[in-house]
């Protein structure tokens, strides 16, 4: 796994396209709501945090394309039909291989990240964190 020493050697380090694509939806995440936040976790991650984690850019493919996950992705209604499981419990994504494919699903994906921002708004109690240790049995 590639180590990266922040967001711009992150960014520095994908193709052409993927950058572009990348910063793009940075951009927009980023005035999605005031409280949002970025901050680069495990030395290969940018995630986006509103109150509680909200989603973050997953594997990186050349061909193809780029994740975003959902940390609660199980909560989300997924009304838009781009949400993905991937056979995972949690965590739901979107996957988009370029900017020309993202923008034709960008207000439908917006609506994902202002559900994801009010589960978050609502739920309070409902933190990634209990989810996560909550959902792993103890031994």
């Amino acid at each position: 796994m590639t180590k990266y020493s922040d967001i711009d050697d992150f960014f520095a380090n994908q193709t052409p396209e993927i950058r572009q694509v990348l910063q793009y939806i940075r951009q927009l995440l980023l005035v999605a709501h005031p409280k949002m936040r970025e901050k680069f976790m495990y030395s290969n991650t940018i995630f986006f945090i509103c109150l509680d984690y909200v989603c973050y850019f997953g594997k990186i493919h050349k061909t193809k394309g780029v994740e975003i996950g959902f940390v609660k992705g199980f909560l989300l209604s997924n009304e838009q039909g781009l949400l993905e499981d991937k056979g995972r419990k949690l965590i739901r994504g979107v996957t988009v291989r370029n900017l020309q494919e993202f923008k034709a699903i960008e207000d439908a994906f917006l609506e994902i990240v202002q559900e994801a921002i009010l589960i978050n708004e609502t739920q309070p109690e409902k933190t990634f964190a209990k989810i996560i240790f909550g959902t792993r049995k103890k031994k």
